[in-house]
């Protein structure tokens, strides 16, 4: 687990407070972890307000670091955007960087809602009528397919892999909004 120092600027904090939870809850909200080790399901009672709430922690933990990049980069950050994917999509060109996130962290905002407030039920879809609710993650192996949809009225199920590929995402818009620092694949992060 990274250190936060008092003297460290606001930028890095926001980045290690980011990437600190993105490897807590990775692991499955266990400290530590095996390499290579599959990530511990999080499991219980609230199982799916525990995962909900996990997710809005990263997209503000995002939110707070998108913030410092535009500061620390000489802009200022909107007051009235709350919404992380909106504050993304406006700052990336700023820094030449291009967008793409954008449509992903939508869906995992309508994922997060639905673990948290309607225990993991789908009870409506990506819009007014839609029968489908699109998360952010893919059903492929190698989680680089399109994003997985759950019909109105069916679970939404979200595995340790599924939460494993999600921090990872997380962790990948903060090396890019860290100026492109490498990070390692969640197998390896899990130890660190």
């Amino acid at each position: 687990m990274q250190t936060i120092l008092p003297s460290q600027s606001p930028l890095a904090r926001a980045d290690a407070t980011l990437r600190s939870g993105a490897r807590f809850l990775a692991a499955g909200l266990q400290a530590g972890g095996v390499t290579g080790a599959r990530p511990a399901p999080i499991t219980g009672r609230f199982r799916t307000k525990v995962l909900g709430n996990g997710l809005r922690e990263l997209d503000r933990f995002l939110n707070v670091l998108v913030d410092e990049v535009a500061v620390a980069g000489g802009s200022r950050p909107a007051p009235t955007e709350r919404n992380t994917a909106n504050k993304l999509r406006a700052l990336l060109p700023l820094f030449d960087q291009p967008e793409g996130e954008h449509a992903r962290l939508r869906a995992l905002g309508r994922a997060r809602d639905c673990l948290f407030y309607c225990g993991g039920m789908v009870t409506r879809g990506d819009v007014t009528g839609s029968r489908w609710l699109t998360v952010g993650w893919s059903d492929a192996l190698d989680r680089t397919g399109p994003l997985r949809r759950f019909s109105v009225g069916a679970p939404l199920v979200i595995t340790g892999e599924d939460v494993a590929d999600i921090c990872g995402f997380y962790l990948s818009i903060a090396a890019r909004l860290a100026g492109g620092r490498r990070e390692e694949p969640v197998g390896i992060l899990l130890a660190a």
